[in-house]
């Protein structure tokens, strides 16, 4: 059947279907997670160390992760043109999965004589590509997901993601952080290269994990896809999301406010322990487990509050909360490093933020090419977090010749990127005053 404005819908599937098509994206979500967790963070700026980085290269590679959001544009076309989003998330990830087994052997050639620095650029448009690939297929999981869950649970569906997502990156980190903790121990048979053979195996771990994923998402149920009877092409894709004028504004405040996360992300948190803080990685492991299982606990909170309050207020708390995260790390030093368990709790704001962005996401956006509207939404906010992570990378780099001293205090070039990064997000809060939610219904 169709509607007045042109757009076929098929049956609606039954409650038992759309339960199961549920629990198998959740359990995928788990096993997806996996892949991601040993591809960013505190793996991939271990990896960049490893290939003889510092800031300015963890820039670049923080924003080799964000920029493949760009591949999300291409989605609604594909998928309205192919009309299945299963099949297409199927093909993304199949790409995803086996480049990973490329990037998790680069590490291995040190072991073959070659210069560590060489990797790096090749590393970086491997996780280019596979970004690409791997956020396209975001769009699809999202879009299908907006089928699979009702209006009224989103909040608390999008909570439970959240915790799974939280859970498995805070156990992917405690067993990455014991091996590259072994790595660099005295019991460690190899040495030198430990840390390399360790993140080869902890690549090679996650892409594995990744194709059970795949076949969990292979027996999920998709929804037919409402679509229009004239196909929408890629240049109207990338119009028609700016053209509502209740979805541009979420689309402006989610890059104005990654942008601000980037120029100091948690990658540069991680190398701040690590360079100045003397800490090793399994204590460096060990404090984003702490942060992760803060963003897991309170995800179910969130996800309620935004079901039943609204989604933009949960949003405003979670703006105010991560602006203070940065600047309070300027009182971590290497005598009072500890302390740094008690900052990461402050990402019990993370599943706020998380939770609030992807409901309005959805609830500001259209059934019909729903996945034009969430990929060029989250393709300007990962433009605008990639953006940030270059220039807070570039800035640290520059700053590395000066020796600063303010008031008898020693300022590092992080020091500068955690003052900037507070301030862009303190900026950020008078944007979400835009944003008007659809009315609830009391």
């Amino acid at each position: 059947m169709s509607d007045t404005n042109g757009t076929t819908y098929d049956a609606a599937p039954d409650a038992d279907t759309r339960r199961r098509g549920r629990r198998l994206i959740l359990a995928e979500t788990a096993f997806a997670r996996i892949v991601g967790a040993t591809m960013s963070g505190t793996f991939l700026t271990a990896l960049i160390v490893t290939l003889g980085g510092a800031e300015g290269r963890i820039g670049f590679g923080a924003a080799a992760v964000h920029i493949g959001a760009v591949g999300m544009l291409m989605a609604n076309p594909i998928i309205n043109y192919i009309g299945s989003r299963r099949i297409y998330s199927l093909i993304c990830l199949g790409v995803v999965r086996s480049l990973r087994l490329l990037i998790a052997a680069l590490p291995l050639m040190v072991f073959l004589g070659m210069g560590r620095e060489s990797f790096y650029y090749p590393l970086m448009a491997c996780v280019v590509v596979s970004m690409f690939f791997g956020m396209s297929a975001e769009v699809a999981r999202r879009s299908w997901i907006s089928d699979l869950v009702g209006a009224e649970y989103r909040g608390r569906f999008f909570g439970r993601r959240t915790r799974i997502v939280a859970l498995t990156n805070a156990g992917v980190l405690l067993v990455g952080g014991a091996l590259l903790a072994w790595s660099k121990s005295d019991a460690f048979p190899l040495r030198g290269d430990g840390v390399a053979l360790m993140l080869a195996i902890l690549l090679g771990a996650g892409g594995a994990a990744g194709w059970i994923g795949w076949s969990l998402l292979y027996r999920a149920p998709d929804p037919p896809i409402s679509r229009p009877r004239r196909r929408t092409g890629f240049i109207r894709s990338l119009k028609i999301p700016w053209r509502r004028p209740r979805f541009r504004p979420l689309m402006i405040v989610a890059t104005a406010q990654f942008f601000a996360a980037g120029v100091c992300g948690i990658m540069f948190f991680d190398y701040y322990m690590l360079r100045y803080l003397g800490m090793n990685w399994m204590l460096i492991a060990m404090v984003n487990v702490v942060g992760f299982l803060a963003t897991g606990a309170s995800a179910n909170f969130f996800g309620a509050w935004a079901d039943r309050a609204g989604a933009k207020r949960v949003l405003i708390v979670a703006m105010v909360g991560k602006a203070a995260y940065p600047i309070i790390w300027i009182f971590a030093t290497p005598g009072n490093w500890p302390i740094v368990f008690v900052f990461v709790l402050v990402r019990v704001f993370n599943s706020a933020m998380l939770v609030s962005l992807l409901r309005l996401s959805l609830d500001l956006s259209p059934a019909r090419n729903r996945a034009a509207y969430l990929a060029m939404y989250q393709a300007t906010a990962g433009t605008g977090m990639a953006v940030g992570a270059m220039i807070g990378g570039a800035l640290a780099a520059y700053l590395r010749q000066f020796d600063m001293v303010v008031l008898g205090f020693t300022v590092v070039p992080l020091h500068v990127l955690f003052v900037l990064s507070t301030v862009l997000r303190m900026a950020c809060l008078p944007l979400a005053r835009f944003i008007h939610e659809p009315q609830r219904a009391s």
